[in-house]
């Protein structure tokens, strides 16, 4: 058990050096030089300061700035722009009644992704360095940062919490051709904000590309890793460990898992230490945008029956730890341990993984 963390420990810096993927991509600069190759490509969850872009998948890459740069488009994925923006950050601590309730503002360049192109306007969508999620609307050469609001004021009589959707009159205001949108249903979201510009534009009658919809489905990501699992219990001390091959689902269900098992087991009892095979089949589901993200999936396992289930945290997919229970073993038993079941108590569990491209990766022809 020592030498798998041990393991794990070392597999940990492996994997988070290969949190990106090297995807197909075009870079178009400030000189409107067009370059194609291939770009180390996060899926951002914060707008980057710099792009990493080489002419293949092993050789040198070279860094550019955003402002040095003016559109990425990467094959069968996004579409990016760099931006340059005023971003307002609002006071995270309450603030007095008439208070600025700007903390501070950042001029800088943001990695937008462009959602809608069309003649009259452009929808792009950024994370700020706070990972939150923003709007920008492109209209007569004019970039207008879309602003959702929400900040605490506190009174005598308390704390109170405020919510101003700018948004919705920044909108009524650039939309103002067609004033009978339903402005006021509109949401602070892609899809809502997409569908109100698609019966904008469908009323001036403006052909348009929205990109989100053009996006192709891409294909599945395979990762390969260890895992090592611990159920104390009054008796005895189970430990599994083992291999494991993690699929995930193309790009719009990239957040969906496909995961099989394959290890061993271990405890003590009267006998000696009794070793069994452990083989479990998962799927579940990565919760949240952000580098860390929630985790829960259920399946089957040699050793734990169905509903074997766990649930935690994943670090870019790559390093997660959960705690897992059988779920029906433990209906099954009242959710009360006895002398021939020993495992429906909770369990620590310990997974670490790297992409399959990242073993396999060769140098691309030119």
């Amino acid at each position: 058990m020592r030498s798998l963390f041990t393991f794990l420990i070392l597999l940990l810096p492996i994997s988070l050096l290969a949190q990106y993927q090297v995807r197909s991509a075009t870079l178009i600069d400030d000189n409107e030089k067009t370059i194609t190759g291939f770009v180390k490509f996060y899926d951002w969850d914060r707008s980057p300061k710099n792009i990493e872009f080489g002419e293949d998948t092993v050789g040198s890459m070279t860094s550019f700035s955003l402002r040095s740069m003016r559109k990425l488009f990467i094959q069968g994925g996004p579409t990016y722009e760099s931006l340059y923006l005023k971003v307002p950050y609002y006071a995270t601590s309450p603030v007095s009644i008439g208070g600025n309730i700007i903390d501070h503002i950042d001029s800088t360049y943001c990695l937008a992704e462009l959602l809608l192109d069309s003649e009259s306007v452009k929808l792009y969508r950024f994370f700020d360095q706070d990972a939150s999620v923003r709007f920008v609307i492109s209209k007569n050469d004019t970039l207008t940062l879309l602003n959702d609001i929400h900040v605490q004021v506190y009174r005598r009589e308390g704390r109170f919490d405020i919510t101003d959707h700018e948004y919705r009159r920044q909108l009524r205001t650039l939309l103002q051709e067609c004033p009978t949108l339903k402005i006021d249903n509109t949401t602070y979201s892609e899809k809502s904000i997409l569908q109100l510009l698609k019966e904008y534009l469908s009323f001036c009658k403006i052909d348009s590309k929205i990109y989100s919809e053009q996006k192709k489905l891409g294909t599945a990501t395979f990762l390969l890793g260890t895992f090592a699992s611990l159920w104390p219990t009054d008796q005895r001390t189970v430990i599994g460990y083992g291999l494991m091959c993690q699929v995930l689902l193309p790009r719009r269900l990239n957040n969906t898992f496909l995961c099989l098992d394959l290890g061993r087991s271990s405890r003590n009892s009267s006998v000696g230490v009794e070793t069994t095979l452990q083989l479990g089949f998962y799927a579940g589901k990565y919760f949240g945008q952000h580098a860390i993200q929630g985790k829960l999936y259920t399946g089957f396992s040699t050793g734990f029956g169905f509903l074997d289930t766990s649930i935690g945290l994943s670090y870019r997919k790559m390093i997660s730890i959960e705690t897992r229970y059988p779920i029906f073993s433990g209906l099954l038993f009242g959710f009360k341990e006895d002398g021939s079941n020993s495992h429906i108590r909770p369990a620590l569990m310990l997974r670490a993984t790297l992409p399959l491209s990242s073993l396999t990766r060769k140098r691309v022809p030119q």
